[in-house]
């Protein structure tokens, strides 16, 4: 569904419309232009000179609503099948490697109405790229082999999910809704529904992209350095065959709930430790109300978190640990408004108190809510964020402008999500008034709750029966409550927007450093925004020595967020975000958005950080919210398990979940006290203030810090977490994982950090990436996760394979990776200076990339900072590597990689494969997170 909240620029439109007639934002030098092809293609051509990467996405306006009733998930599989070659490019999966090999990524998703494709590649290569994504929409092969062969890609990603709440809950949802309408059935696909019994699979799937995929039912965006003539004869050239056939019917005309499922209580049990009361309200589709925003007003009021919300006295009470409030929208189907609170374990137990009070509250809104003032806040905050919209990435940009050309005119891509025209509070109160107790849908999620249904392809258990009537009768008599107000005037959107002198190139300095605090600043306004970033880490031993330790600093953290949370949260509606985060190496404090009133904000948050006083109350359900987190840890994907256990073993500060959850268990409101002062008897401060603020301001704000957070005593050095380094060990760690999938993650790594073996091992990594998943996915079919790249450690040179497989225990996984990269030494033999100068160039293209906005350029300057690699220019050194590799080279490093040294397994066996287990005899096998306790720490 698309979300259609969002605000508007109004002012200066007329001099804005640019030849395709695309109103954009003062902020965007890029030039637009949008056109129709003459078989139907809708196309919006963005032209960008100065972009290093190159971007294009099609949307089709199909999707899994459109599936046939005896061939569930067929608009997702073949989404699939299109990455298996076409006619003009045989080659199956050679599209992928092409754009990988040439410093890009690829991908698509399928959702409700719409399939959508999209890939960024070094712009040197945009055209042949672009025309390769065209020939799906041309001349896909299709080939049968590999449509019995991806069928159980399918069926992988699938089984996947099984044990993933959020799919579980999502089709036990959808399970009750109207059984006529589409939203009621299975959308992923499997090899039952996906069955070639009748003979007729292949011919299913021809028929579908006939029928669907037809240039009137497709949008193309394309994002180039080119002229926007030039992309304009790319497209034409590329996309001008697609078939431009019938427009297919896509009106379901359904209502999404029937009578049977409205004025009902629906219970769901997950298998995280899980409590959550979600209201929803089926409403008309409000597409044709996108410049007004009606659901957008009320998302507003509803989820607002500062004095006098609906979100602080529920959580004032214990009831909820946090509530959201937004709209969706089918586009000429349906809108659904949803409130969704995550319960505490007493707010289980006042589900229908909490709906009572959630009613008073839309019925305070009636009488009170109704005030052109909050409309036109919520429109003064959107022309700031329109006049100053920050560029995102190509790939993003394509993506999400090709999603909605379906559904807005020419002139309001841009712009949509910004615009607030008019306050029409009839217009909002038709909405609001329908939000009734004979429109509601309470979903309940919790464990424990009596269920009589299940959910045939998760077994999720549920039930759906009518709400009772002494609670429909309540709510229909909504009462009164003082504590319940409506928002204030916000005080903190910008009125300075003026810009600092500032550089438009270069990189941070230290302009500060003295005992405990180390203070960088680069004034830059290259991006012509009045925003600032400020990172302020509060290192210290004590963030990480022990695992109760490990626990407390995220508890402080979590206290420190919501002591701050009232007063903040009107900053972060204006655009003047704040964080408090925690880590092993302290406590970082962040701010970014427009930096008017930066400095005001820092001093409040420091001014909690000295007065930091919870209450006993607040302290247990934080804790609860903490021991939740970590038990349900458990139900993550085993490769991600995996995954985090590479750093678990890494870093003897890092201590494994169980444990963690043994040491949250103990923790009390008296430790974590006594903790928050001993936090700051020994702490470093590392400062960065960037963009928009001046040399004397970050002084100011350094000086600032100072005052509030070091004295004569406490003043320690910076503390950098110690790590274990591989060596030239060889290990196995064999984790338990309850999950029918097996995992296997095979690890390499270099003890060297120049910049040679580091450009060595990435560019290693990207040749490997792309055979290495062709051969175990789209070949071998061992599972849907199937990757392969480079992941370095610390400075130090890594390449990581991993696979989570249904079909192969992790002994056969190791042997299959063996053999692949055994396989590989041919391949290199013959590898060419020419075939590896595109993969140099794509390695090298990622490494000089340039900014996209400044909160990118801030968080690579961070990245270097808290890494301890600030010589920031090092980046072009290790692409002068790059260049300066050969064939030669690539295979002196596989056959490195082949020694088997410095290698580290991590696996588990899944719940069919557990008989394949055999213990290691030819190297040293861990069950532990203590594997590596044996090696020396490094710093």
């Amino acid at each position: 569904m698309v979300s259609i909240a969002g605000c508007s620029m109004t002012t200066e439109r007329e001099a804005l419309v640019t030849p395709g007639d695309v109103i954009k934002s003062p902020a965007d030098d890029r030039d637009y232009r949008y056109l129709t092809l003459d078989n139907g293609l809708k196309v919006l051509l963005i032209s960008d000179a100065d972009t290093d990467k190159s971007a294009a996405a099609v949307d089709v306006n199909v999707g899994s609503y459109q599936d046939p009733d005896d061939r569930l998930g067929l608009a997702h599989f073949l989404e699939h099948m299109l990455f298996m070659g076409t006619e003009k490019y045989p080659d199956v999966d050679g599209y992928s490697e092409f754009i990988r090999a040439n410093g890009g990524g690829s991908n698509a998703y399928t959702a409700d109405v719409r399939t959508n494709y999209y890939f960024d590649i070094n712009s040197d290569q945009f055209q042949p790229a672009m025309d390769r994504l065209a020939q799906f929409f041309i001349a896909p092969k299709l080939d049968p082999e590999y449509v019995e062969r991806e069928k159980n890609a399918v069926d992988s990603e699938y089984r996947l999910h099984a044990r993933e709440d959020g799919w579980r809950l999502f089709m036990a949802t959808n399970k009750t809704s109207n059984p006529e309408h589409p939203k009621s059935r299975f959308n992923i696909g499997s090899l039952d529904t996906l069955n070639n019994d009748d003979g007729q699979l292949w011919q299913s799937l021809k028929d579908f992209h006939e029928k669907y995929y037809v240039a009137s039912n497709m949008s193309v965006v394309v994002y180039g350095k080119e002229s926007l003539d030039t992309l304009e004869q790319w497209v034409k050239a590329s996309f001008s065959e697609v078939p431009s056939g019938t427009h297919p019917e896509l009106k379901i005309g359904k209502a999404p709930y029937s009578d049977d499922e409205v004025q009902v209580r629906i219970n769901i049990v997950p298998l995280k430790d899980t409590r959550v009361l979600s209201l929803s309200f089926p409403l008309p589709s409000t597409q044709e109300y996108y410049q007004l925003k009606p659901l957008g007003y009320l998302a507003r009021i509803v989820g607002y978190e500062g004095k006098g919300s609906l979100h602080s006295y529920l959580k004032d009470r214990g009831w909820i640990d946090s509530l959201a409030s937004y709209g969706s929208d089918l586009p000429g189907e349906y809108s659904e408004f949803n409130i969704r609170m995550e319960l505490t374990p007493e707010g289980l137990k006042k589900v229908d108190d909490i709906t009572a009070i959630v009613f008073d509250y839309l019925d305070l809104i009636r009488q009170e809510g109704m005030q052109a003032s909050l409309y036109q806040e919520s429109k003064q905050v959107a022309e700031l964020g329109f006049r100053f919209q920050e560029d995102r990435n190509p790939q993003q940009t394509v993506s999400g402008l090709a999603s909605r050309m379906h559904y807005l005119p020419a002139e309001h891509l841009l712009e949509a999500n910004y615009i607030y025209e008019a306050y029409d509070p009839e217009l909002i109160l038709s909405y609001l008034n329908k939000m009734t107790p004979e429109n509601l849908r309470q979903v309940v999620i919790s464990q424990g709750l009596p269920t009589d249904k299940i959910e045939p392809y998760f077994e999720t258990a549920y039930s759906i029966e009518k709400l009772p009537a002494a609670l429909v009768k309540r709510l229909r008599t909504p009462e009164v409550d003082s504590e319940l107000t409506i928002p204030e005037p916000n005080p903190f959107i910008a009125d300075n927007l003026d810009l600092v002198e500032g550089s438009r190139a270069g990189n941070p300095k230290v302009i500060l450093e003295k005992s405990g605090l180390r203070l960088w600043n680069l004034a830059d306004t290259s991006f012509g925004m009045p925003r600032g970033n400020i990172r302020v880490m509060i290192s210290s031993e004590e963030a990480s020595k022990t695992p109760a330790e490990n626990v407390m600093v995220q508890l402080y953290k979590a206290l420190l967020s919501r002591s701050l949370n009232e007063y903040g949260y009107p900053a972060k509606e204006a655009g003047l975000n704040y964080s408090i985060t925690a880590g092993r190496r302290g406590v970082m404090i962040s701010l970014s958005g427009y930096s008017d009133k930066q400095p005001l904000l820092l001093e409040d948050i420091l001014e909690a950080v000295k007065t930091f006083n919870p209450q006993e109350n607040a302290f247990e359900q934080e804790k609860a919210v903490l021991l939740r987190s970590l038990k349900n840890k458990q139900f993550h994907t085993p490769y991600r398990l995996g995954l985090d256990a590479l750093s678990q073993l890494a870093y003897p500060s890092y201590p494994d979940d169980a444990t963690l959850l043994k040491a949250a268990e103990k923790v009390t409101w008296k430790q974590l006290q006594q903790y928050a002062n001993a936090f700051y008897q020994h702490i470093h401060v590392e400062m960065l203030v960037f963009g928009n603020h001046s040399e004397a301001s970050a002084l100011k704000m350094g000086a600032m810090v100072e005052r509030y957070l070091l004295s004569d005593t406490n003043r320690s050095d910076r503390f950098d977490l110690p790590y274990h380094l591989l060596g030239n060990t060889d290990r196995v760690v064999t984790m338990d994982i309850e999950h029918d999938d097996s995992m296997l993650i095979s690890y390499y790594q270099l003890p060297e950090t120049g910049n040679r073996e580091r450009a060595q091992y990435a560019l290693l990594g990207r040749l490997l990436a792309n055979p290495f998943f062709n051969a175990l996915r789209t070949e071998q079919q061992l599972g849907y996760v199937v990757f392969a790249g480079p992941r370095p450690f610390e400075k130090h040179p890594g390449i990581i394979f991993v696979v989570q497989s249904p079909k192969l225990d992790p002994t056969g996984l190791e042997g299959r990776v063996e053999q692949f990269l055994q396989s590989q030494k041919a391949a290199f033999a013959s590898l060419t200076n020419e075939e590896l100068e595109q993969y140099r160039q794509g390695l090298i293209g990622d490494l000089l990339k340039k900014d996209d906005n400044q909160d990118e350029r801030n968080n690579r300057f961070w990245q270097g900072i808290a890494s301890g690699e600030t010589d920031f220019d090092n980046r072009e050194r290790i692409a002068e590597a790059v260049r300066q590799l050969t064939p030669a080279d690539m295979q002196a490093a596989l056959d490195r990689l082949l020694e088997n040294k410095g290698k580290l397994v991590v696996r588990s066996f899944g719940e069919p494969h557990k008989s394949a287990y055999q213990a290691e005899v030819s190297r040293m096998e861990c069950t532990s997170m203590d594997c590596f306790s044996d090696l020396p720490l490094q710093h």
